[in-house]
This record gives structure tokens, sequence and C-alpha cells, in this order.
């Protein structure tokens, strides 16, 4: 039977890019594991957590997660660095530049066994984002919240986390994040950033079924035409509801 990390103190930030969503997660008083695999980011991120570092509640990792262990290429998108990825094709879209590095890559069972199931898993990695769902799926233990970038994928996206045993699902329009702010930290969200993550996500969890309509009404048809506007893009955001109540 599935169990889901309740009580947990680890947040994974897959993706940390500019360290904003890193930096929100110290706030709420959780440990961080962070992950990117562009070494400047890193770099930007030791710099800016040192305390967090020293007191050990944040780990910055240089790598990229991927579905196996040891090295490969990572396109660093020179226009835009939130396109940076494993993927070439994502990383050059809109005939962006992009350089080539070599890089480390971990899995997702790699991270639990070092650092323990995360109560939160946020996921914001260019191009592979899929594959770190499917890694979720035959886990013991999950994450209790999950939330992924949403991309021409979102239906796959939410049928994998369903299949893992998570029932309830949340849209969040990215494009309002820098209207919100975080009651018990008083913490305002810079824009871009991931913003409010479980509890604290505004509107009611949908069933799976209802989340699919939901969603195919709102971002994409089920053709994968796209309904909304440029200007607006979300996260999918997922719990088991279950366990999730236990907590509310």
């Amino acid at each position: 039977m599935t169990r889901y990390a309740k009580d947990s103190r680890i947040i994974f930030d897959l993706g940390l890019n500019n360290g904003d969503d890193t930096d929100f997660y110290l706030k709420r008083g959780f440990d961080v594991i962070a992950l990117d695999a562009n070494p400047a980011l890193c770099g930007r991120a030791q710099e800016r957590f040192q305390a967090a570092i020293k007191e050990g509640r944040l780990k910055i990792l240089n790598a990229a997660i991927w579905d196996t262990c040891g090295q490969t290429s990572f396109y660093i998108n020179l226009n835009n660095d939130h396109w940076s990825s494993l993927d070439v094709a994502w990383a050059a879209r809109d005939s962006s530049k992009y350089s080539e590095i070599t890089v480390e890559c971990v899995t997702l069972d790699n991270l639990f066994n070092e650092f323990g199931v995360p109560y939160y898993l946020k996921v914001d990695v260019e191009g592979v984002d899929q594959s770190v769902l499917e890694q979720l799926r035959g886990c013991s233990v999950l994450p209790l919240f999950v939330s992924v970038e949403d991309c021409r994928l979102g239906f796959d996206y939410m049928r994998i986390l369903a299949s893992c045993g998570y029932n309830g699902f949340k849209l969040l329009d990215q494009s309002t994040i820098s209207q919100m702010k975080d009651a018990a930290t008083a913490h305002v969200f810079p824009a871009g950033s991931s913003g409010p993550f479980g509890h604290d996500l505004p509107g009611s969890w949908l069933s799976y079924d209802a989340m699919v309509q939901h969603y195919a009404l709102t971002v994409r048809d089920r053709s994968g035409n796209r309904l909304a506007p440029r200007t607006h893009w979300w996260d999918i955001h997922c719990t088991n509801l279950s366990d999730a109540s236990s907590l509310a």
C-alpha cells in the first residue's frame, strides 16, 4: 500500500533556477534539497543562501534529474535560462542560442534514498518533467504534494499522477503569482516563482475526472489545441486527499 510523506519536513526544489522558490520554502521552515544542472545558477544560489547551507537546512546539487545515472549533455539557453534543458530542441526553441556542457545525472530514487521522501516535490525541469513523474510509479512512499509545470503533455502528467494514487488536483495560474502573498510569513511571491503549494493553494481540490474536464475547458482541448492566451500558464498540483485532509 502506498504511503505519503505527510510527516516529512523536506521539500525538493527540482529546477532551482534563480532560487526564489527555495527562498520561500526556507522561510516556511522546511529543509530544502535544490537541484539545477546549470552550474552558474548553482553558484549564485550558493552565495545567496550561505546561511541556510551553513545551518544544514539547504543542500544544492549541481546535477540533472533523469531516469538513469551517469553523464550526459545539457544545453544552456543563452537567451532565457528558464529554457535550458537536457532536450536540445527544448533549449533551442524560438531559434534561441545555446551552449552545451556535460552534467552528472541523478534519479529520483537516488534522491529519495539519500535525503528521504519530501513533503512536497516541485518539478520544473524543462523538457524532462514526464521522466520525473514516471519515476514516482512503484514507490512505496510518495511526496504528499507534487507540482509540475504544465506543457502540451498536461493530460499525460495528470494521468501518470493519478496512476500513482494522487486523487486531488488543482491548477495554479502562474501569471497571477506576483499578486499573491503568503499569510504565514508575509512573503510576497516574485513574478516567475512557483508560488504557494499544498493547503495554501487557492480553490478546491478536484477529482482526477473533474480536473481533466476543467483542464480541457481552460488550458487546451483534448486534441491538444491551446485555449488560453499565451499570457497565462499553469502549474498542475496534486495530493492524496485522505492523507492531506488529516493535516488540514
